[in-house]
């Protein structure tokens, strides 16, 4: 189980799912939920059902309610326990495109971005030109105008930490969806990494982790929906500058043409920590002094944001068990 890819579904297997299956050369592993239907089965696909999660990490696995997307905690365990050298992630309304996986190198020649806090990284990657401004779930709406000045520069990077651009209906908040929920055409081309001090929103719908960054995986449990792998992605780029690494924006190789249901009111609601306290989130990770040891690191970082009531207090007792179990894969 070198290469994986992990996605957590409620639904019957969808075309996506067999998609992802017939990958050459990746183990796809699905994570279940209670709502998952029970004979729910693909071929060479590993499926995490309820009972099995409880099986193979029971403490851990006891901390997480049902019915969350963070349950993919589990799946990422399930695949360090396996020797998986290299673990991808989606969602079950995403489709590989014909390139997928992308080049997933450990090291990188790319162009860096800097000289703004937040750096609207799709912009780069818009195939044509667009009227309307473009952003993705977890942008900043105060900076989505303050994009003047960026400087590039071409760099080896090394990047333990990739998330490959989602093209056509990609990931768009409510208010994106609400205002244009316009449609992309990226260019099939491109890797951009960004300086210290510069962060731009990285989800889970196409992202890939080395092991050296396995602990930065994981996702809040206490932050909810639409926003736990939004946060979980600024924290890891934080995290890894004390590691000499960066995260790297790649070109897009899986597009989402027909998403699960959603009313974009509700996504709404579930949005507003974002739109409210992203600039508070990053100001207390500029400000928190970190170490080269990226466990060490996350502990810290969750414990000040525990301190500033960023996340309550149910968080640092999860967190402290994710890390229990990493330490425990990675120096077996």
């Amino acid at each position: 189980m070198d290469k994986v890819i992990i996605i957590t579904t409620i639904n019957p297997p969808k075309e996506e799912i067999y998609k992802f299956a017939q990958i050459p050369d990746w183990k796809l592993i699905c994570v279940g939920d209670t709502k998952t239907p029970l004979n729910w089965s693909v071929e060479n696909v590993d499926y995490l059902s309820p009972e099995m999660q409880d099986k193979l990490f029971p403490t851990f696995s006891k901390f997480f309610p049902w019915k969350m997307y963070a349950r993919k905690n589990l799946g990422y365990l399930y695949a360090i326990k396996n020797g998986a050298k290299v673990i991808g992630e989606s969602d079950d309304d995403m489709f590989p495109d014909k390139n997928y996986p992308p080049d997933v190198s450990l090291e990188k020649k790319v162009t860096t971005l800097s000289g703004k806090k937040f750096i609207n990284v799709y912009q780069y990657f818009l195939k044509n030109h667009v009227e309307n401004p473009v952003w993705v779930r977890g942008f900043p709406l105060e900076f989505i105008k303050d994009q003047e000045g960026i400087k590039q520069k071409k760099e080896k990077v090394i990047s333990p930490m990739q998330n490959s651009v989602q093209d056509k209906d990609s990931d768009f908040d409510a208010i994106y969806r609400f205002l244009y929920n316009h449609w992309l055409e990226l260019k099939p081309t491109g890797n951009y990494a960004l300086g210290k001090g510069s962060y731009a929103p990285m989800n889970t719908q196409n992202t890939f982790t080395h092991p050296m960054a396995y602990p930065l995986l994981y996702l809040p449990a206490t932050s909810g929906f639409h926003v736990e792998d939004i946060i979980r992605g600024y924290i890891a780029q934080r995290i890894l500058w004390e590691m000499d690494a960066k995260v790297v924006f790649t070109y897009p190789t899986a597009y989402t043409s027909n998403r699960n249901p959603h009313n974009y009111l509700d996504d709404f609601k579930l949005e507003v920590p974002l739109f409210l306290n992203t600039k508070k989130l990053i100001d207390i990770l500029d400000a928190t002094s970190l170490y080269k040891d990226p466990l060490e690191s996350l502990l810290k970082v969750y414990r000040v944001l525990v301190k500033e009531k960023f996340f309550p207090k149910e968080e640092l007792p999860i967190v402290t068990a994710w890390a229990c179990e990493i330490d425990d894969l990675l120096n077996k």
